[in-house]
């Protein structure tokens, strides 16, 4: 099949030019010389290209003047024709007051390690990676009334105390919305440890609430009315800047925002970060050996699969928007991410490295004014006639700047919601754990050749890439129906999510069987949890907030989307109307739920 995949061919051409030790070596050289560099006020403003490649010990090269540091800028090394990526940095614009050292960015992928290099790398057994994630979640007064960035930072500094006591992790990240916040869930592997990790984020956000006076708002579009504030900080500012001059390019999203305001009775108009009010759960594992094929290859394979799909459509469940109960949609947010040009659909990153125009592509739109991060810059979207970085797009992203010692990247999901259910959210990182490693399993066999996988009908249905219309027809699908849709997989069977998570099940058992470390069990744990989700044995299914948050019997069980929608019916709501009565009301009796499951 055609494939944007570079091929195996090109990737050992390529690891035969620039050895991966090699390639590693004059990374971390040149990794210490920035650093030093940074720590020097004699040199933290300039580009010395002599003094680094010095300390590097090959020539280092920029791709643009290297006497103008106010633009963006991208630093390589380059060996018989081909080039590596050693860093690179944002204009002066998005830099948030750092100095040139201080923003240039090392690039930690690997373009020289590929499959059959890889077990010679540091991290050479296939085995199930350390799973991290961000819940994003809402924050409001029980009156519907936003909180203050005062009020904000105090929950935070008493959400971090009680994560403390619990062994959770404390940190808490503002978002761009001074409403919305991001709690982080420790890595860790295995259904049990993550699910125990997530009860304790729930029950430390519901004693913070208890202490605070603020209550939560854990659904995947933050639904109540507010002024749309957005956070102070001066990354936020400078991001919202660059999102409205990108839109304001493209007159088609000027409308998507215009139809999205007098949907949801948005008065006065929100601008489109305004309205980009989603509130996700975002999946990190680590790429092994930092390979950037691997990273490609798992990208175009798992989070494009039917498998991704399934994972949204078990987490979604929010049609409320500023106080409206949407008229069609189970699930707002696809449709909030479909009014920004940032959060465009795209095919697969682009890689600098293995293809003719990827360096000149990557680096020109990184020199633009339309990226304020080195990473947004391989998530070329243009669709639209002029390249813009996708950086919200529905699938996810490959991260090679990760500032930590160990130089680890990153495969991240974007495309899941957030859940009040610790037991979905559980089952979905994990199953995302096993797709990865199943993912990397075949990787170290075939490289990026997917004819294996193609012959493997039971494989491509679960793992192969759908179509791109496929793959956001399947979320719209979800976002109608919730866990009630009909799933469309690579293969073209079609088939409900109980049915496919059982058919993904038995096919776990086989695919993994030679894998180390990996049990029958804890495929069970995983999957049956799934199955009992969405289809109880018993046949009794949550109906109401209560019960899908707190009762022991039915938690968990049922279509969220709708049980949210029945509640607001409930409450006094019309489906279709701009209610804020009726869907503050909801916003309590599932904080009220959460609160009687965690404090009781």
């Amino acid at each position: 099949m055609e494939s944007p995949l570079p091929s195996n061919e090109s990737l050992i051409a390529y690891s035969q030019a620039i050895g991966w030790k090699d390639l590693e070596h004059y990374k971390r050289a040149f990794n210490q010389a920035v650093k030093d560099l940074a720590n020097d006020p004699a040199t933290q403003n300039t580009l010395p290209l002599d003094t680094l490649s010095k300390r590097t010990g090959i020539t280092v090269q920029a791709a643009f003047d290297p006497t103008d540091l106010d633009s963006a800028n991208v630093l390589f090394m380059e060996v018989d024709g081909h080039r590596a990526v050693l860093g690179s940095y944002v204009n002066q614009r998005y830099r948030r007051g750092k100095s040139v050292m201080g923003a240039l960015v090392p690039y930690n992928l690997n373009p020289s390690v590929h499959h059959l290099n890889l077990a010679e790398t540091a991290n050479p057994a296939t085995r199930m990676q350390a799973l991290g994630a961000e819940l994003e979640l809402g924050l409001l007064h029980r009156d519907g009334s936003g909180p203050s960035i005062e009020e904000v930072e105090h929950y935070i500094g008493r959400y971090s105390v009680h994560a403390r006591r619990l062994g959770i992790t404390p940190q808490v990240d503002h978002e761009a919305c001074q409403y919305q916040i991001e709690t982080h869930v420790a890595p860790s592997v295995g259904y049990h440890r993550t699910r125990h990790s997530l009860d304790g984020i729930m029950q430390a956000l519901v004693a913070t609430s208890e202490e605070t006076g603020l209550i939560t708002a854990i659904l995947s579009s933050y639904p109540t009315r507010s002024d749309f504030r957005m956070s102070p900080d001066p990354k936020v500012q400078s991001a919202v800047d660059l999102m409205l001059a990108l839109n304001g390019e493209f007159p088609e999203f000027g409308q998507r925002l215009a139809d999205a305001n007098a949907r949801y009775h948005v008065t006065p108009p929100a601008h489109h970060v305004e309205m980009f009010r989603n509130q996700g759960c975002h999946i990190h594992l680590d790429i092994a050996g930092r390979s950037e094929a691997l990273g490609l290859f798992t990208f175009y394979t798992m989070l494009r699969s039917a498998s991704a799909a399934a994972s949204a459509a078990v987490l979604k469940g929010g049609p409320f928007v500023n106080g409206t109960c949407d008229a069609e949609l189970l699930c707002t947010r696809e449709y909030l991410r479909h009014t920004t040009i940032t959060g465009n659909y795209i095919t697969i990153p682009t890689s600098p490295h293995y293809s003719d125009d990827g360096f000149d592509t990557y680096a020109n739109l990184l020199n633009s004014p339309r990226v304020n991060a080195v990473a947004r810059a391989h998530l070329i979207d243009d669709n639209n006639g002029s390249p813009v970085s996708a950086m919200h797009n529905p699938l996810g992203r490959i991260r090679p700047d990760l500032g930590n010692k160990d130089r680890i990247c990153t495969i991240e999901s974007t495309g899941m919601p957030t859940n009040i259910s610790a037991a979905r959210m559980a089952a979905v990182l994990a199953d995302f754990e096993f797709s990865h490693l199943l993912m990397e399993h075949y990787y170290r066999m075939y490289g990026t050749d997917l004819e294996p996988m193609m012959a493997n009908a039971e494989m491509w249905a679960m793992m192969g890439p759908l179509p791109g219309n496929d793959y956001q027809e399947m979320h719209r699908r979800s976002d109608l129906e919730g866990t009630d849709f009909t799933l469309r997989v690579a293969t073209g069977v079609e088939m409900s999510l109980p049915e496919f998570y059982e058919r993904k099940r038995r096919f776990m058992h086989r695919a993994l069987a030679d894998v180390p470390n990996v049990t029958a069990r804890s495929i069970d744990d995983v999957y049956t949890s799934l199955g009992r989700m969405l289809d109880p044995l018993g046949g009794k299914r949550a109906q109401t907030v209560e019960q899908y948050i707190a009762d022991p019997k039915l938690r968990s069980t049922g279509n969220w989307g709708q049980i949210l929608r029945d509640a607001y019916i409930e409450e006094g709501g019309v489906v279709g109307a701009h209610h804020p009565d009726a869907v503050l009301r909801v916003v309590t009796r599932v904080h009220d739920a959460l609160r009687s499951r965690y404090l009781t």
